[in-house]
């Protein structure tokens, strides 16, 4: 077997796995040495000329014999690392243009939203008045409040059959007390019939008014003062009660009867 035959050889081994890239290059090496030891030599017809070397004619770059030989070294050769990074690069490049795409795409989170603004309470006219009236002197006894006017003929201040809206308040100052009643329509004839109907009488005033009713009573050991008048579109309807012998009652009440009429002034 010739050098050339044993090269290829190798070469076969090599493809098949029979040898490892290691072994193979060890024995090339090995056939390679061989075929580079002492030349063949021909002998001459005479001796009197030196002998010839024979050389193997070199091979064309198209023989087919040539075409069969692999080059182990070259098969094994590493390649520059350029087109692994090129790769990568490529790689890094997709992932970033898909996630880019992703986050585009994706639906967005949905803005937050204020709170919707608090109904406004939309307060009554009576209701008004009970937040805004001034305290009475003394110590509450009720707190303004919105009752139905109906309710008043139970207080002794109107009919029974008296519709609408009242608002009413009571204090105690001392042995006196006081009553604050504000109905939402004209009552002012209502509430002095229901006065002298129950023993109330005219009373006469600090001060001369047309416009501001005052009736009094005396019922066992109690004296009474109630002005009835009309402001705007309420009927006022104030009272103040204290012993029969309370000589200050009317003064009293009078001074209660000018604080009501700045808060509500007659007319």
């Amino acid at each position: 077997m010739s050098w050339q035959d044993t090269l290829r050889d190798l070469d076969d081994r090599l493809a098949t796995g029979d040898l490892d890239a290691g072994r193979h290059r060890k024995l090339r090496d090995d056939a390679l040495a061989e075929a580079a030891g002492p030349t063949r030599q021909i002998a001459g017809d005479s001796p009197v000329f030196s002998p010839r070397v024979v050389e193997d004619e070199p091979r064309s770059l198209h023989d087919p014999e040539r075409a069969r030989y692999v080059d182990g070294e070259a098969l094994f050769a590493v390649d520059p690392p350029y087109p692994l990074f090129h790769k990568l690069v490529a790689m890094g490049l997709v992932a970033a243009l898909g996630a880019g795409a992703w986050w585009l795409l994706s639906p967005s989170e949905p803005e937050a939203q204020a709170a919707p603004p608090a109904p406004q309470v939309v307060e009554s006219p009576a209701e008004q008045l009970a937040r805004t009236l001034p305290a009475l002197p003394g110590t509450v006894v009720s707190r303004p409040a919105v009752i139905p006017a109906s309710l008043g003929s139970q207080l002794g201040i109107v009919p029974a059959n008296t519709s609408g809206t009242l608002v009413n308040a009571s204090s105690s100052h001392g042995t006196r007390t006081v009553t604050f009643n504000a109905l939402d329509t004209d009552h002012v004839e209502d509430a002095l019939r229901q006065a002298t109907s129950t023993g109330w009488a005219a009373a006469p005033e600090a001060v001369e008014r047309k416009d501001v009713r005052v009736v009094g009573s005396v019922q066992g050991a109690t004296q009474n003062f109630r002005a009835v008048y009309r402001s705007g579109r309420w009927t006022v309807v104030l009272t103040a009660s204290g012993a029969g012998a309370d000589a200050a009652l009317r003064p009293y009440f009078d001074s209660l009867l000018a604080r009501t009429l700045l808060t509500l002034p007659a007319g």
